[in-house]
């Protein structure tokens, strides 16, 4: 079996880095991975990643494709993979022949203090496998964008929703930036704006644990919000985690500073609770179901109650082409004299993702 091309492991700069990304050449890894599925098929490519029960497969004649894993018997490849079971462990090595147990990946562990014994993996207790390094930068970026449009003629009302997210993951952590934007305008009246712009990222802890760092910025015109900048720390941990569903929640602390549209600014101290849920379907067309939830009670305006809900349904039309439909909702029992309490707003719109 051909070796694969040796990849750098030193931490470059970030100008570097840029740079080496542009330069990387299109095959970072000889396609020497052999998948043999449940019906006794070879497939014969490169392994990227598992995520959400499929198997990410990259070969010379088909291009990219996705696999079921519950399709799959068994994988052997080269490459350094990182697989976390339904119990929240990460094993590291390589799985250079088959199991001998039907639908088992059988991983030798890498030198070290990971080194010892293969371990055999039944596939139905697997939840994401990734190759420790994935190429270049660019080439390990995920990501999606979408855009929506309305128009209703009786009223001249238009609205225009505009989002975007681009993350990675890695065997330790993850980081993400995702921008949202709508903007509703009518010929005679105001027009109003929701935006939101945020990055997080959230590093894994034993047992399912997590730790998770975001930056948000809000503006929001219909509950008389001009910007909120908000800084939180949470940790928490995933409670489900398997083919085809995942839900965790955490808690932590949040220090917020408003400009409101009446002139006022409001710096608040905040503890937020924070759950989020989604669910999926493996096969195709594929359909994505995510519900995000925080409360965020003020520890130093007594009474003060916020909260964030967001539902977003992803279905596929073709490959890597979704129609969403999304619903926000935005409380605050102390809103700024003259605006509601609550504002909420559905979208639909056509993305791709990448």
């Amino acid at each position: 079996m051909q070796e694969p091309i040796a990849r750098p492991t030193r931490i470059l700069t970030p100008s570097l880095a840029l740079a080496a990304s542009l330069l990387a050449v299109p095959a970072i890894a000889a396609k020497t991975d052999v998948i043999v599925l449940v019906n006794g098929d070879h497939i014969t490519g490169e392994v990227k990643n598992l995520s959400y029960g499929q198997l990410k497969f990259k070969t010379d004649h088909m291009g990219t494709v996705y696999i079921e894993w519950d399709k799959i018997a068994s994988v052997s490849t080269d490459q350094v993979l990182q697989v976390e079971t339904t119990d929240g462990r990460r094993y590291e090595g390589r799985s250079p022949e088959p199991a001998p147990q039907a639908e088992t990946l059988r991983l030798v562990p890498i030198g070290g203090d990971s080194g010892g014994p293969a371990i055999d993996l039944p596939m139905d207790r697997i939840v994401r496998v990734a190759y420790l390094e994935q190429g270049s930068f660019l080439e390990r970026l995920d990501g999606a964008v979408s855009v929506g449009y309305s128009y209703t003629q009786a009223t001249h009302i238009e609205q225009l929703n505009v989002s975007g997210n681009v993350g990675t993951r890695n065997r330790k952590r993850m980081w993400n930036i995702a921008l949202d934007t709508n903007t509703s305008s009518q010929s005679d009246g105001p027009s109003s704006r929701r935006a939101s712009l945020s990055g997080s990222f959230e590093k894994f802890m034993a047992n399912r644990y997590y730790y998770e760092s975001t930056l948000n910025f809000t503006r929001n015109d219909e509950l008389g919000l001009d910007l909120r900048s908000l800084l939180s720390v949470t940790a928490g941990r995933y409670l489900v985690q398997g083919q085809g569903r995942e839900w965790r929640v955490g808690a932590g602390l949040a220090v917020s500073n408003e400009d409101r549209s009446d002139g006022t600014s409001v710096e608040s101290i905040e503890l937020p609770v924070t759950s989020s849920f989604r669910m999926f379907r493996l096969d195709s067309p594929k359909t994505d179901v995510t519900l995000e939830l925080t409360v965020l009670p003020s520890l130093t305006e007594s009474g003060r109650v916020r909260g964030e809900a967001t539902i977003k349904a992803r279905h596929e039309i073709v490959s890597d082409l979704f129609f969403e439909i999304s619903l926000y909702d935005s409380y605050d029992n102390r809103a700024p004299e003259g605006s509601p309490s609550n504002d909420w707003n559905v979208v639909t719109s056509l993305g791709y993702s990448f």
